[in-house]
């Protein structure tokens, strides 16, 4: 989901794919190119990532939305289940 904090250390598979590609470098200068690449990565999705956060946040809602239901139904009753439900206007 959303990852917009700069970790201080590369993916795992990232730095083994750059480790793999140049094998003469030092863990240290394979750590940066990792870093630089997710960074890279991250900036050219930003929009892709951006749209999926508020879809993410869509389906957080509904479920959440389902579970305050489900918790309405199982404790109200009468008249308050009514209002909650918005059946029963004030």
């Amino acid at each position: 989901m959303k990852q917009e904090n700069i970790n201080s250390e590369p993916i795992p598979s990232v730095l083994k794919h750059i480790m793999k590609k140049y094998p003469t470098i030092s863990k240290v200068e394979a750590s940066k190119r990792a870093l630089a690449m997710e960074i890279r990565y991250a900036e050219a999705n930003k929009e892709r990532d951006h749209k999926r956060n508020i879809e993410y946040q869509k389906q957080w809602d509904r479920a959440l939305q389902k579970e305050n239901d489900h918790w309405a139904l199982e404790v109200l009753s009468g008249d308050a289940l009514g209002e909650y439900f918005n059946v029963i206007k004030d």
